[in-house]
């Protein structure tokens, strides 16, 4: 979690995921109950992303975005629910089933009023960013509001 002897430049982790076929249908196969399930789209069928002009299936962003919202959350706590943002996200190199995604943040600047801001990013097995972005957090006291 970061606290007030964090500083400019320390970087923290999220756990390593790998990005499986299960994992992929269930976040976009829609309703396990519908017939015809999973739902036929890039994320979940060959010919489909072949027919968008992708090579493989690939993973929903939106399904890492998840991932980091994760990492933020253990960062900051409770309080960036309701005072933590990201902005600037870009989704940079696609992501194939089976690669294995970690989260990442660096603090770029702490605040006297307990803002932090920071660089943030998600990359693959081979260290390839595939999401880059900016987050705000505020550490946060013993209560779980702003210190």
């Amino acid at each position: 979690m970061i606290n007030t002897e964090s500083k400019p430049g320390d970087v923290f982790a999220g756990s390593t995921k790998k990005m499986s076929w299960e994992r992929i249908a269930a976040f976009s196969g829609g309703p396990f109950n519908t017939p015809g399930w999973p739902r036929k789209n890039i994320h979940t069928d060959l010919d489909a992303a072949k027919a968008s002009g992708l090579d493989t299936i690939c993973v929903s962003s939106t399904q890492y975005l998840g991932h980091l919202a994760e990492l933020m959350i253990e960062l900051f706590g409770a309080s960036w629910l309701s005072h933590g943002t990201t902005s600037n996200l870009k989704f940079i190199h696609p992501v194939a089933e089976n690669d294995t995604l970690q989260t990442k943040a660096r603090i770029v600047d702490m605040a006297a009023d307990g803002s932090c801001s920071m660089e943030i990013w998600c990359e693959n097995q081979e260290g390839t960013q595939v999401m880059v972005g900016e987050a705000r957090g505020r550490i946060t006291g013993r209560s779980g509001r702003p210190a």
